[in-house]
């Protein structure tokens, strides 16, 4: 055979190899393709993909991948879904005293990098009102409700611009009875209210009589109602009602009393209900006592510091039943202030609660510490500065919830891979071995390419 013979077979050989190596790559390619798109056109499956998503901030990021996201990461039955399994994460908390001209915030260590954005906002906040006489009221899903020169506002330190709302007075003297004497609560909606409304309570007591009058400022207008007067069993006609701490949950008021009895306000009916603390609690005995809400719609929680233990009790409104939850020794809450001197810390109080009383900030001496309650494990968050002053209350600070989801997308990429727990954005793709092997980067860098780094 010639030699022109043999190149022109060889050639042809090699065409053929080619020519079947492309058709295996486009072949696998279209499989890949088809794979793909059975899994992500699949909207129950998509579902379970986003809901391993652990931060809200995330799932907001997911959603601009493209409408079919969007829509399914959306929707109401599967937002409540995402809550049930992840909780808006505490990203710190405010300190305020008399001493600090404006509060400051605090930072809780172990964030992932994603969350720096809205830390530094949250640190920055009230940097240009250190000049101005600030305190702070309450703290909910995002937002703090501070007085400034006499008057309440809503500062929302999560969200750019800087969102502020200065609310008119409220008109107490017009409604109340001027028989009774008052207690007066600031207190937010539990969704925050979007920085336009908040509530405010007035509860008064006389001769063993309660009544309440609850304010609630919509849009720059206060709508007044008052409940019906309720016998209240005190120590004595002359006895003053004291109330130092309150929560609000469920579209309930719980107030704690120096009769050792908890009233309960409903805000949509404004029934009061007495509830007794039952006796095991022992509450004569202890040093400190705090509230904060419960896991469920018709729950309390109770926290007791006892001079030996840490306690922590549910109430059912509807069972009217006392449990108790947990139980933490006091002399392993003073193990963690151990220096390496041996020395320990010499006095504890509460500081506040949340995660419906599984955590703690609890004040040791001069330091501040995070009380994992079920858990049992203390961590040191914050050592107190001279120029702090007394820090008798902390405000811990939330991601805002329901996050808040963009109302078009376009000209996004549609392809996204879940890969270790982490959405990562396709960056093109190989295949070796029959098997898919993709270049990407985190999506969070590819969103913030695109300027989207400061979406919530």
């Amino acid at each position: 055979m010639a030699v022109g013979e043999l190149g022109d077979g060889a050639a042809s050989e090699g065409m053929a190899r080619l020519s079947l190596s492309a058709t295996v790559t486009a072949m696998a390619a279209t499989a890949t393709a088809t794979a793909t798109s059975s899994v992500f056109d699949n909207d129950d499956l998509l579902r379970e993909i986003l809901v391993r998503v652990a931060l809200p901030h995330c799932l907001v990021r997911a959603s601009l991948v493209c409408k079919s996201w969007l829509r399914n990461a959306s929707d109401l039955v599967f937002l409540r879904r995402f809550r049930s399994l992840h909780p808006p994460p505490t990203l710190g908390f405010y300190i305020d005293s008399s001493v600090l001209s404006c509060p400051r915030f605090v930072a809780l260590q172990g964030h992932p990098p994603e969350l720096g954005v809205l830390l530094g906002r949250a640190s920055r906040h009230f940097d240009a009102w250190s000049d101005v006489p600030l305190s702070m009221w309450d703290s909910r899903n995002g937002r703090v409700l501070v007085e400034i020169y006499g008057k309440l506002a809503v500062h929302s330190p999560l969200l750019p611009p800087a969102d502020i709302s200065v609310y008119p007075q409220t008109p107490l003297k017009v409604w109340l009875d001027r028989s009774f004497t008052y207690n007066l609560h600031e207190f937010l909606p539990e969704d925050g209210g979007n920085g336009r409304e908040y509530y405010r309570l007035a509860l008064g007591y006389k001769c063993k009589c309660m009544i309440a009058y609850l304010f609630h400022l919509v849009d720059g207008i206060w709508v007044g109602r008052a409940s019906d007067t309720i016998s209240f069993p005190g120590p004595d006609e002359q006895a003053e009602l004291v109330i130092p701490l309150g929560v609000h949950a469920f579209g309930k008021l719980f107030l704690l009393t120096n009769f050792s009895i908890i009233i309960v306000l409903d805000c949509k009916t404004l029934e009061l209900t007495k509830v007794n603390i039952t006796d095991e609690i022992e509450l004569e005995d202890c040093d400190e006592v705090d509230l904060c809400e419960g896991k469920l719609e018709d729950e309390f929680t109770l926290v007791c510091l006892h001079p030996t233990k840490l306690q922590v009790w549910t109430h059912n409104l509807s069972q009217i039943t006392w449990t108790l939850s947990h139980s933490v020794a006091r002399d392993d809450i003073l193990q963690a202030s151990v220096t390496e001197a041996g020395e320990s810390c010499a006095h504890v109080s509460i500081l506040g609660i949340a995660n419906a009383g599984k955590s703690a900030f609890l004040k040791l001496d001069d330091s501040i510490f995070l009380l994992d309650i079920v858990a049992k494990n203390m961590t040191k968050v914050y050592e107190i500065c001279p120029e702090d002053g007394d820090i008798e209350r902390i405000y811990p600070l939330l991601m805002i919830w329901p996050p808040k989801f963009p109302a078009h997308l376009t000209g996004l990429c549609t392809l996204v891979y879940l890969v270790d727990n982490q959405f990562l954005l396709e960056r093109g793709m190989k295949i070796l071995g029959g098997k898919c092997v993709l270049r990407t980067s985190d999506l969070s860098r590819a969103l913030h390419s695109l300027s989207l780094e400061g979406t919530l």
